[in-house]
């Protein structure tokens, strides 16, 4: 149902909140795990934007589609962008994995 689906994009907001402040409390700390956290924080919060913008674009249907200037194309294209911008989502799981594997040696 919507509602199931907009609780469920709620959550993950809050997820996503989190994740951002733990990063920058563990850069603000110095920590070793910044990068690996930062990555993580980027990537969860990237896709959880473009998911959010085309759910959204989903929910209020054909009509959006028809204008062609809707805020919420707008959303969904931005969404999309940050994907790519200050590196690209496969490029930070590649920085985690990198970290992980580095942490286990």
């Amino acid at each position: 149902s919507a509602k199931a689906q907009f609780d469920a994009l709620e959550a993950d907001l809050e997820a996503a909140r989190l994740m951002i402040l733990h990063a920058a409390w563990l850069k603000h700390e110095g920590a070793r795990g910044f990068t690996q956290e930062a990555s993580m924080a980027k990537v969860f919060t990237t896709e959880l934007a473009s998911r959010a913008a085309e759910q959204a674009l989903a929910w209020f249907g054909p009509e959006v589609h028809v204008r062609g200037d809707h805020v919420l194309e707008r959303l969904v294209r931005d969404a999309r962008v940050t994907r790519i911008y200050e590196g690209t989502s496969e490029i930070q799981r590649i920085v985690i994995a990198r970290q992980i594997i580095k942490q286990a040696n």
